[in-house]
């Protein structure tokens, strides 16, 4: 074989050599993508556990007249979808929603939804003279990519408080209010202009119990960082504000190095008791 042929047999050898190394950890990030775990339903147990490691002086008796929820966690039926377009993934609602009510201070609590273990969201809210407000939300969200995995954390202030349900209030009144957010991987503040509308009385459901509640529908514009909007759909508990049900519509855009990434999600659950969990 001459020197130049057999130079030759080595170049194509070391270079399928290098060819091979190159693709396999190509081929292994890929498998580990394609057959990631999508993130399960949160458990009550869990959830419990989070709330009774809290303050035992939120526990009160069930059966108070009180102007808020009782605390505790609350079980309930979800489906639901979330998604980003890059990398394009997707993690479901789990079956099993907890919602946990925990109370702040003497007239304001915080209510915590746990769409799966890796997707959480909570609102903090208040009676101010008669009035529901919201003062703040956060959401927190882990993405498995495989080899790897992100998580986003993003808070949204309202100053002052958005006002939600007054005294009073009938069917068609409209509120607006204005909160601004940040988040942990987006530079900048995104600005979010709120509509809240009322829908008036109706009547849900809950463990074939019917439960009076009050529908209002969320409209948002969101322009900065983040842009888009969310259409959110809730159901309160005429008789504490306890909040029943939601119907979530969230189309959102970020800018990013690698382009305009999307966020989607469609989703919506409903208490199956009335009852917390303590």
């Amino acid at each position: 074989m001459s020197a130049s042929r057999h130079s030759l047999r080595w170049i194509v050898i070391t270079g399928s050599v290098v060819a091979t190394l190159l693709i396999v950890p190509i081929i292994v990030l890929v498998s580990m993508f394609v057959f990631r775990d999508n993130p399960g339903a949160k458990s009550l147990d869990d959830a419990l556990q989070v709330f009774r490691e809290g303050d035992p002086s939120v526990i009160e008796s069930i059966g108070a007249v009180v102007v808020r929820p009782p605390a505790g966690v609350y079980q309930s039926d979800a489906s639901g979808k979330a998604s980003i377009s890059f990398p394009p993934t997707s993690q479901n609602y789990g079956t099993l929603a907890p919602v946990t009510v925990t109370h702040q201070g003497d007239n304001c609590w915080t209510t915590t939804v746990d769409f799966n273990t890796a997707f959480q969201q909570r609102w903090n809210y208040c009676i101010d003279n008669g009035v529901l407000t919201e003062h703040s939300n956060h959401t927190t969200t882990s993405w498995d990519l495989g080899a790897t995995s992100i998580t986003n954390l993003s808070e949204f202030n309202c100053s002052p408080p958005g006002e939600i349900i007054k005294t009073g209030e009938r069917r068609d009144e409209v509120s607006t209010y204005a909160c601004t957010g940040t988040s942990d991987s987006i530079s900048g503040t995104t600005t979010s202009d709120v509509t809240f509308e009322s829908l008036g009385a109706e009547s849900l459901y809950i463990n074939s119990v019917a439960t009076p509640t009050f529908h209002y529908r969320e409209r948002d514009i969101l322009t900065g960082p983040q842009k888009g909007t969310t259409t959110i759909d809730y159901w309160y508990s005429l008789q504490d504000m306890l909040l029943v049900r939601m119907e979530r519509h969230i189309n959102l855009r970020t800018d990013s190095p690698v382009g305009e990434i999307t966020y989607k999600e469609d989703g919506e659950w409903q208490l199956s008791s009335l009852t917390p969990v303590r």
